[in-house]
């Protein structure tokens, strides 16, 4: 929410903030002072539907045992190549079936390298929109541009850009109606800390999480099929939630214990999924800049310990929305076909985000450098004749359809992995394409494991830790900026 009903909201809730729930199959409530409640009948919002009330219960009426422990690792912002290589470092996993864990993208255009936008999604990696300019408040057309220079330059087709974060997490119900309107699957804007940690949700009844800001009242948010997930909290010192980058605000020694301290709560309860968020800029190395190897470290440190763990996963949010549309025992997700892990095979290299010889080189010299003066990106697609904007997210190209040089956008009909842009082709041309198998040979089908490369009861938040928190969210939107 915007800052300024931040601090509002903070100082009218300084005695107390009290949030209750009932089980699944129930009605649920969430009540706040001066505030209406959420209200959702699960008897008849039904996921056959596309409706899903805020409930801690697994998904599908399964048993935590039976249930999945998910993890997600979510990146905020532009897309560049130090960036990207922090990124995959946490996300250097197997998922028990033998296939590496993949992790979400929210990607804000400017400085974005877009043939790395490319590589991301070929790698099964999701790219989601995180506005053009990163801007609080964000009006539609800051929204689709995103979105439209995402899939002219990345290669990312649009119905696969299926989510959206607000920068600094400043979302409105206008926010919100936007994102709907314009065709996104999902938000993940919202926070959980303790009381309403709530496995993702539809929006038919309206948002049940930070319900101290009125968001939750009935009425104020009805939009049917928009999901949402939260960003699920760690209670840091005096156990003030943080969300984002955890990492700048204790210790490593401190931090980790943080962390985990919050995936075993999650773990040892209802088995809601676990996120890590993070701006990669901070946690990456930046010549006469502070070392932040320490930091990364801890991080990783964390999410090895995690991936030790039986039955955990590390999912795209794509994925996870996946699961609760159709939820099954953990034992037989790993035969989902969206758990899955698997590459083209082309006998050719072509410019798709892949290393199709596998000669250990990405797209083997065919990305074009676009250069706009005071600023450059790549693509493996035609460069706009000038720097996109928001008002113009997709210039004219500096080639024109029919010259030596020019590369073709893909169809509709065929996804860019598969697509060769400067011979106008796609490579796969029915449904027995074939595919390399990337899933690791293992004999440990219920943990995860690093790759080989080299409930607890309810909280009240005192009126301190409010206090606390809002000055860590303004620390927070100043390093986000």
């Amino acid at each position: 929410m915007k800052f300024s009903t931040l601090l509002l909201s903070i100082a009218l809730l300084q005695s107390s903030l009290h949030l209750t729930s009932a089980q699944e199959g129930s009605t649920t409530y969430i009540t706040t002072p001066g505030t209406s409640a959420y209200a959702c009948d699960s008897s008849l919002c039904k996921i056959e539907n596309n409706c899903l009330c805020a409930t801690k219960s697994p998904p599908g009426g399964l048993s935590a045992e039976d249930t999945p422990q998910f993890v997600t690792i979510t990146f905020d912002d532009s897309v560049q190549d130090g960036l990207s290589k922090t990124a995959r470092s946490m996300l250097n996993v197997i998922n028990p079936n033998g296939c590496p864990g993949h992790g979400t993208w929210f990607v804000s255009i400017e400085y974005t390298d877009f043939s790395l936008v490319q590589q991301w999604y070929a790698d099964g990696h999701e790219i989601a929109d995180h506005t053009f300019s990163h801007v609080g408040s964000p009006s539609s057309q800051e929204i689709m541009s995103c979105k439209a220079a995402l899939s002219a330059y990345g290669g990312v087709p649009s119905n696969k850009i299926q989510g959206f974060r607000a920068p600094f997490l400043n979302y409105t119900k206008e926010t919100l109606k936007s994102v709907s309107e314009l065709g996104f699957t999902y938000d993940s804007s919202t926070s959980a800390v303790t009381e309403d940690v709530f496995w993702p949700y539809t929006l038919n009844h309206g948002v049940a999480n930070d319900c101290w800001s009125g968001i939750c009242a009935v009425g104020e948010v009805t939009l049917p099929g928009l999901w949402e997930i939260p960003m699920y909290a760690v209670l840091g010192k005096a156990d003030v939630p943080q969300l984002m980058d955890v990492y700048l605000y204790g210790t490593s020694e401190e931090v980790k214990t943080w962390t985990l301290d919050a995936f075993n709560r999650h773990y040892n309860g209802n088995r809601q999924p676990f996120g890590i968020y993070v701006h990669p800029t901070h946690l990456t190395a930046y010549p006469q800049m502070a070392d932040r190897s320490e930091q990364l470290e801890a991080v990783l440190e964390s999410i090895r310990t995690i991936a030790s763990r039986p039955n955990v996963w590390f999912v795209t949010n794509e994925q996870l929305l996946k699961y609760m549309k159709n939820p099954v025992k953990a034992s037989e997700l790993g035969k989902q076909d969206y758990m899955m892990c698997k590459q083209p095979k082309i006998s050719q290299e072509v410019c798709n985000g892949l290393d199709d010889d596998y000669n250990g080189t990405v797209d083997d010299d065919l990305v074009n450098t676009c250069n706009f003066g005071t600023s450059s990106t790549k693509s493996c697609f035609n460069c706009p004749s000038v720097a996109p904007t928001v008002s113009n997210p997709t210039p004219p190209s500096t080639i024109q359809n029919g010259t030596t040089g020019y590369r073709y956008p893909a169809p509709e009909s065929c996804d860019t992995i598969w697509w060769d842009p400067i011979n106008n082709a796609c490579l796969c041309t029915s449904s027995s394409c074939e595919y390399k198998n990337l899933a690791v040979d293992t004999t440990k089908t219920s943990s995860t494991n690093i790759k080989n490369d080299s409930s607890s009861g309810s909280r009240t938040m005192a009126p301190f830790s409010l206090c606390t928190l809002f000055a860590s969210l303004v620390v927070a939107y100043f390093y986000s900026i």
